[in-house]
């Protein structure tokens, strides 16, 4: 089941679930500080409620058999185009079918918004994030490198799914 996010405890919730998944998905990618500095500064509950409220982005929860499984937040951009900025599963909920699911909601999503495109930056050193767009039919379109602050950097793929609208 994938349901948007409504009302300031499933904010909280999402937090939460950055918090688990963060440090596990990204030990072996970045540094331990960069970790906590990004989860502060974009999967915070302050960070997302802000986005939320004042920066356009809706957020989902997916579940699965009645539990939490993961979550992802977009942003319509001026170019009509659907920025995922972030799509995370659970350890435990991997490999079922969920980021599938959610590529799906959110095709449907943009059909239904006349937005013919999503993309997102993905670490260029997340084979498994990688492997996981590439099967959903997401094309590596170029690579950038982004300063993020506090002497952190970005440094990932720009992917994109074409959404025939």
């Amino acid at each position: 089941m994938i349901r948007e996010v409504s009302c300031d405890s499933d904010i909280r919730l999402i937090a939460q679930m950055a918090e688990e998944i963060w440090p596990e998905a990204f030990a072996d990618i970045i540094t331990k500080e960069q970790i906590s500095y990004m989860v502060d500064k974009f999967q915070s509950y302050h960070a997302m409620k802000d986005q939320i409220e004042n920066q356009g982005y809706t957020y989902f929860i997916i579940s699965e058999n009645g539990k939490n499984a993961g979550y992802c937040g977009v942003q319509v951009k001026e170019d009509n185009s659907l920025y995922l900025s972030k799509m995370y599963l659970l350890k435990e909920a991997r490999g079922h079918r969920l980021f599938e699911q959610m590529t799906n909601h959110l095709v449907k999503l943009c059909r239904d918004k006349g937005i013919n495109r999503i993309w997102l930056t993905v670490n260029k050193h997340n084979g498994r994030a990688i492997a996981a767009y590439d099967k959903n039919g997401y094309r590596n379109i170029k690579s950038q490198t982004t300063d993020i602050g506090e002497g952190f950097v970005m440094d990932d793929y720009v992917f994109e799914l074409k959404t025939d609208c």
